[in-house]
C-alpha cells in the first residue's frame, strides 16, 4: 500500500530542491537511509550546491530515483546508445543505481557536517579522498555485478543466500575501508574545535 502522506512529503521536497537549483543556491539539508555509510550517518548535514553541475568523478551528486531523492556518489561515465550517462552508487550498496542523465541533476554536496555544531568538511565529498573512494565503490559494484549473474546457475534458495551474501559482504567491505576516512573527518573537526573554527550555515 502507498503511503500518501510520505509520498506528498517527496514531491513536496523535490519542489523545493527544483527551486533552490533554479535560484543555484547553497543549502544545507539532512539525509535519510544507509546507502552512503559510514561516510555519513545519520546526523550528518549535506551542504549541497543546487544548480546546473556537469559533476567531476568522486562528487556526491543529488538526483531523483522514482519516486525519492537520492545523494549517491558519481563513479563513472558511459555512452549508452550515442547518449552520455553517469554512474552513481551508494558506498555501502553492492550495485550501481539505473543510469543517470546529466539533465537529471539536481546539486552536488560539496561538505558534510558531522553535527549541528561540529566544523564542515569537503573530506570524501571532493578532491582526491572522493575519487579514491569512487574507484574503490566502482570495483565492488563490477565484482557484485559479476557475482550476482554467476547466481543464475543456482537453485533458488541457494539463490538467495548467496545475493544476500553478495549484500552483506559489500557493506562489510565498505565499512573495513572506508572507516579510516571517518576517523580523519572526525580528527580534523575536533582539532578544529579547539582551534575556535568551524563555519555556521543555516540547516533545513
Amino acid at each position: 500500500m502507498v503511503d500518501l502522506e510520505m509520498l506528498r512529503r517527496q514531491q513536496a521536497r523535490r519542489a523545493m530542491f527544483e527551486e533552490y537549483r533554479r535560484q543555484g543556491a547553497s543549502v544545507w539539508i539532512g539525509l535519510r537511509g544507509t546507502s552512503m555509510r559510514p561516510l555519513i550517518g545519520a546526523e550528518t548535514k549535506l551542504l549541497v550546491e543546487f544548480g546546473p553541475a556537469a559533476g567531476e568523478i568522486g562528487d556526491i551528486i543529488v538526483f531523483p530515483l522514482g519516486d525519492i531523492l537520492v545523494a549517491h556518489r558519481l563513479v563513472a561515465r558511459r555512452q549508452r546508445q550515442g547518449v552520455a550517462v553517469l554512474l552513481a552508487k551508494g558506498d555501502a550498496e553492492p550495485y550501481f543505481d539505473p543510469p543517470v542523465q546529466p539533465g537529471e541533476l539536481l546539486g552536488v554536496v560539496r561538505a558534510l557536517r558531522r553535527s549541528g555544531v561540529a566544523p564542515a568538511t569537503s573530506l570524501g565529498c571532493m578532491g582526491w579522498t572522493a575519487r579514491l573512494i569512487a574507484r574503490i565503490s566502482y570495483s565492488a559494484g563490477r565484482s557484485a555485478w559479476i557475482a550476482r549473474r554467476a547466481t543464475v546457475i543456482l537453485p533458488g534458495p541457494l539463490r538467495r543466500i548467496a545475493l544476500g551474501a553478495i549484500s552483506l559482504l559489500t557493506r562489510v567491505t565498505a565499512h573495513t575501508l572506508f572507516t579510516p576516512l571517518l576517523w580523519v573527518v572526525l580528527f580534523r573537526s575536533k582539532r578544529i574545535e579547539k582551534l575556535g573554527g568551524g563555519e555556521h550555515h543555516e540547516s533545513v
